[in-house]
C-alpha cells in the first residue's frame, strides 16, 4: 500500500487524531479534577486553577525546550534518518533529568508569589499546597514531553495517546479516591487532588519510554547505542526549543498574572473567570493538539525538502480545526446553563442565577476567540515546525508584556473593568496574535532555515 501523502486529509487525520485524543485526554483529567474540587469544596476549586497555572508556567521552559526535540525527530524522519531520530529522542531524556532538581528546588521560592495574589488567607494556604506538590512532581510533564517526541515526530501518535489516556484515567480515579477519601483512602481534598496529578504524571513518559527501548522499534531506530549525551545535538535542541519554551512561559506567566487580577474582582467574577477557563480547556486543548501536529506534519515536508507541501498542511490543519471548534462553540452560546449548573457547588459565594449571568457572557466571547485561537495556533505551529521559533517567541512576548498586560492592568486598575471588559480586551489581543502569525507565514521567511545543520552532527 502506497504512503499517503503528508499533506492528504487522511494523513493529517491519522497523525491528528490520537494527538487530539491524547490532549482530550488531559483535558477530562482538568475538567474532573475541577468538577470533584468543585463538589467537595468551592475555596479548593478556586486555589486551584492559578496554583495550576503558575506551577505549568515555571515548568514550562523545560516543558517547550524539551517538547521541540519532536521537530528534530520529524525533520529527521522526513530525511530518512533513523539515527537522528533516536538520538534526539536520548537528548531529551537527558535533558528532563537535568530539569528534575532545578524544578522541585522552585516549589518553596515560587509558593511565596501567591502572598502577592490578593487572595483570601484560607485560598492562599490552599494554593501553596497544590502548588508545592506539583512543583516537586513537575519533571513528570517533561518526561513525557521527552518520550513522546521521539513518537509523535514520526507521526506514531497513537502509542502517545493511549500513554496518555493511561496515566489520564489512573489520575482520575486516584482523584475521587484521595479527595472525598474513598476505599480506605483518608480525604485529602486538593491536597489528594495534587498527589493524583504527581503519580500519574510520570506513567505516560515511563510506558512511551519502555515502548521505545525495547522490541522492534529499538532494533530499528539504535535506541539503546544512540543513548549517550551529543553536545551538539542538545546545543542545536536549545538553540531552537528554548525560544519556544521561554514563548511558552511568557504566555502563560502572563496568564498567571491575569488569573491573579481576576481573583481580586470578587466571588461572582473571580468564580465565573474559573468556570470560563476550565469549559475553555474543552475547545483549547484539541485546537492545541491540532497545533502541534501541525509543527509535526511542517518538520516532516521540510525534512522531505517539499515546502509547497508544508503550506497545504497548514491550511487543512486549520480548516479541519475550525470543523472542531464552531459545533462545539454553538454549545457554549445555545446551552451556558448546563456548564454552570456542572461547576457550580452549594457554599459558592454567588447563587446559580448571578454565575450564570456573567459566565453566560464570558462563555460568548470563548465561542468568538476560539476562532482567533485555531488560526494562531495552527500558523504558529507551523512557524516551530520550520524552526522560526525566535519570531514565534518575540511577537508572543511584545505582544504579552507590551499590549496585553498593560492593558488589563489600565482596564482593572483605572477603568474599575469587571471580567467581562477584561475578557472582550483579551480576545481582541488574540484576535492581533492570529493576524501576525498569518502575516509572517505568508512572507515565506521560514523556508530559508536550516534547523538541522548542514554539517553532519557528531554521535559522540
Amino acid at each position: 500500500m502506497p504512503e499517503r501523502s503528508p499533506d492528504s486529509y487522511r494523513e493529517i487525520i491519522a497523525i491528528s487524531f490520537p494527538i487530539i485524543a491524547a490532549m482530550a485526554g488531559r483535558t477530562i483529567m482538568m475538567f474532573c479534577d475541577r468538577l470533584f474540587l468543585a463538589q467537595h469544596s468551592q475555596l479548593e476549586l478556586q486555589a486551584a486553577l492559578p496554583a495550576g497555572i503558575l506551577s505549568f508556567a515555571l515548568l514550562c521552559i523545560f516543558y517547550g525546550t524539551v517538547s521541540y526535540s519532536a521537530t528534530f525527530v520529524a525533520q529527521y524522519f522526513g530525511a530518512g534518518d533513523k539515527d537522528g531520530c533516536s538520538r534526539s529522542l536520548a537528548q531529551g531524556l537527558f535533558l528532563t533529568m537535568l530539569s528534575a532538581p532545578i524544578l522541585a528546588a522552585l516549589a518553596i521560592p515560587g509558593s511565596l508569589l501567591f502572598n502577592l495574589s490578593g487572595h483570601t488567607s484560607e485560598v492562599i494556604v490552599l494554593e501553596k499546597i497544590y502548588f508545592q506538590i506539583l512543583m516537586f512532581s513537575a519533571a513528570g510533564p517533561v518526561f513525557t514531553a521527552a518520550a513522546s517526541s521521539f513518537w509523535n515526530g514520526r507521526g506514531k501518535t497513537v502509542p502517545t495517546m493511549m500513554a496518555v489516556i493511561a496515566g489520564a484515567g489512573l489520575n482520575i480515579l486516584l482523584d475521587y479516591l484521595m479527595i472525598f477519601g474513598k476505599l480506605g483512602f483518608p480525604e485529602m481534598g486538593i491536597k489528594g487532588a495534587a498527589i493524583a496529578t504527581a503519580i500519574s504524571s510520570f506513567i505516560p513518559g515511563t510506558l512511551l519510554t519502555i515502548a521505545a527501548f525495547t522490541g522492534k522499534t529499538a532494533v530499528e531506530y539504535k535506541t539503546r547505542e544512540n543513548f549517550r549525551f551529543s553536545k551538539k545535538l542538545t546545543s542545536r535542541i536549545i538553540r531552537f526549543g528554548f525560544p519556544a519554551g521561554l514563548q511558552i512561559f511568557m504566555d502563560i506567566a502572563s496568564f498567571t498574572i491575569f488569573i491573579f487580577i481576576a481573583g481580586r474582582l470578587g466571588a461572582i467574577d473571580f468564580t465565573a473567570n474559573n468556570l470560563a477557563f476550565s469549559v475553555n480547556n474543552l475547545a483549547f486543548n484539541p485546537l492545541l493538539g491540532f497545533g502541534f501536529a501541525t509543527t509535526v506534519i511542517v518538520g516532516r515536508c521540510i525534512g522531505m525538502g517539499r515546502n509547497e507541501l508544508a503550506v497545504k498542511v497548514t491550511r487543512r490543519t486549520l480548516f479541519l480545526s475550525l470543523c472542531y471548534f464552531v459545533p462545539l462553540a454553538a454549545t457554549f452560546v445555545l446551552f451556558p446553563h448546563f456548564y454552570t449548573r456542572l461547576f457550580f457547588s452549594p457554599d459558592s459565594a454567588c447563587t446559580l442565577e448571578e454565575l450564570t449571568s456573567t459566565a453566560g457572557k464570558l462563555l460568548l466571547i470563548v465561542a468568538a476567540w476560539g476562532v482567533f485561537d485555531a488560526v494562531s495556533l495552527m500558523y504558529s505551529g507551523a512557524l516551530r515546525g520550520a524552526g522560526d521559533t525566535k519570531f514565534v517567541m518575540w511577537a508572543s512576548g511584545l505582544l504579552a508584556w507590551l499590549f496585553w498586560i498593560p492593558g488589563v492592568i489600565y482596564l482593572y486598575a483605572f477603568r474599575n473593568a469587571g471580567i467581562v471588559t477584561l475578557w472582550l480586551f483579551t480576545s481582541f489581543y488574540i484576535a492581533i496574535f492570529a493576524l501576525v502569525f498569518f502575516l509572517r507565514f505568508r512572507t515565506g521567511k521560514w523556508k530559508r532555515i536550516d534547523l538541522l545543520g548542514k554539517i553532519e552532527i557528531s554521535t559522540h
